[in-house]
C-alpha cells in the first residue's frame, strides 16, 4: 500500500508541476493573463479540444508541443502503473489460490474444515492445537482473511464446499476426516453427501441446526451429527448438577490448566500389540497412561477393560495421560522402541 501511494503522489506531483511550467511558460512567452494561460494549460493537457483562446506564436506553439508530449509521457506512465498495479494484484491472487491447492494436494489423511463460522472457528482452533494438519473450506474472502489473522499459516481453499470441483482441490479423496459446520442444514446435507461419493471411507462430523434433519445427515452419510445448542444446554445443565464431573472433563479435553486429556490411540495392522492382553502390554508401567476404554472395529465398547481384555488390529485405546504420554503410547503401538 505504501509503495502504491508514493507512485500516484509522484505522478500528481509531476502534474502539478507540469501546469505551473505551463502556465507560467505561456505567460511569459504569449505575455498573457494568468487565468487565459492556466485555461490554455488545462485543455491542452486534458486534449478537451475547445480551440486557442488567442492565436499562438511560433514560439509558443513549439512550447505547447513540448508540454503536450510531455503530458502524453506523464499519462501513459500513470496507465502503465495502473495497469501494472491492477495485474499484480490479480497475479498475487493467483498464485496465493495454486499455491494453497498444492499444498492442500500434498496432505494425506488430514482434516478438512467446511465453513468459518462460530462452530467452525472452534473447530479448527482445537485443531491447530493438537497439530493436526487440516485445510479449511470457506467461500468468505473476509472470513478467510480473519481466520488467516489467527493463523498464519492456515491452509485454505476459497470456493463452495458444494461443489465436487472445491472438495477435490482440499484433497477429499486422500482426507481422514471431514468437518462440515456451514450454518445451512441443506448445504450440510449436500457436502455430506458429495463428500461420501467422493471418498467413502472418510469420517464426517456435520453439524445440523435443525433436530428433524438429524436423520436426513445420517443417510447421506454423516459418522456423527451434531447439534451445538442441544450440546450447549446438556452443558449447562451438567454444569448445575455436576460441576465437579465437568470440571474434570474440561481438564481432560484440553480446557484445563493442566496437560492431561483424553485421548485415543488406534492400534494399526501389524501392530505388535495384536492379540496380546493388557497385562502382557503393561502400558501404564511403559507410558504412564490409563487404559479406560477399547472401541473394537465394529464400534463396540469395552468399558473399563481388565488386565486380560485382548487387543486387536483395529481397535481404538481409550486413555487418560499427558500429552507426552500419550505420543509414547502412540510409538510403541507402531512398533517403536520402548527405552
Amino acid at each position: 500500500m505504501g509503495i502504491t501511494v508514493h507512485r500516484f503522489l509522484f505522478i500528481l506531483s509531476i502534474l502539478m508541476l507540469l501546469v505551473v511550467f505551463s502556465t507560467v511558460g505561456i505567460m511569459l512567452i504569449e505575455k498573457w493573463s494568468f487565468l487565459d494561460a492556466l485555461w490554455h494549460t488545462i485543455i491542452t493537457i486534458s486534449t478537451v479540444g475547445y480551440g486557442e483562446i488567442h492565436p499562438l506564436s511560433t514560439a509558443g506553439k513549439i512550447f505547447t508541443m513540448v508540454v503536450i508530449v510531455i503530458a502524453f509521457v506523464v499519462f501513459a506512465y500513470g496507465a502503465s502503473m495502473v495497469a501494472s498495479m491492477l495485474f499484480e494484484g490479480e497475479l498475487k491472487r493467483i498464485f496465493v489460490i495454486k499455491r494453497m491447492e498444492k499444498m492442500a494436494s500434498r496432505l494425506k489423511d488430514h482434516t478438512i474444515v467446511c465453513g468459518l463460522g462460530r462452530t467452525g472457528l472452534a473447530a479448527i482452533k482445537e485443531l491447530w492445537r493438537e497439530k493436526v494438519p487440516f485445510v479449511v473450506v470457506e467461500k468468505d474472502e473476509q472470513k478467510i482473511e480473519e481466520a488467516r489473522e489467527k493463523y498464519p499459516n492456515l491452509i485454505y481453499i476459497h470456493g463452495d464446499a458444494t461443489q465436487d470441483e472445491t472438495l477435490i482441490k482440499a484433497g477429499i479423496k486422500s482426507a481422514a476426516n471431514l468437518i462440515v459446520a456451514t450454518a445451512n442444514d441443506a448445504d450440510n446435507l449436500f457436502i455430506t453427501l458429495s463428500a461420501k461419493n467422493l471418498n467413502p471411507k472418510i469420517r464426517i462430523v456435520t453439524r445440523a441446526n435443525r433436530e428433524e434433519n438429524v436423520l436426513k445427515l445420517k443417510r447421506a452419510g454423516a459418522t456423527e451429527v451434531i447439534l451445538p445448542n442441544v450440546i450447549g444446554g446438556l452443558r449447562m445443565a451438567s454444569l448445575a448438577i455436576r460441576p465437579s464431573v465437568v470440571s474434570f472433563l474440561d481438564i481432560v479435553t484440553h480446557h484445563g490448566e493442566i496437560d492431561l486429556r483424553l485421548e485415543e490411540v488406534n492400534v494399526p495392522k501389524g501392530s505388535p500389540f495384536h492379540g496380546k492382553l493388557l497385562k502382557e502390554l503393561e502400558i501404564p508401567k511403559k507410558t504412564g497412561v490409563i487404559v479406560i476404554g477399547v472401541r473394537r472395529e465394529d464400534g463396540s465398547f469395552i468399558l473399563n477393560p481388565t488386565p486380560t481384555t485382548m487387543v486387536l488390529e483395529g481397535d481404538a485405546l481409550i486413555i487418560i495421560g499427558t500429552r507426552e504420554q500419550a505420543e509414547k503410547l502412540k510409538e510403541l503401538v507402531k512398533g517403536g522402541s520402548d527405552d
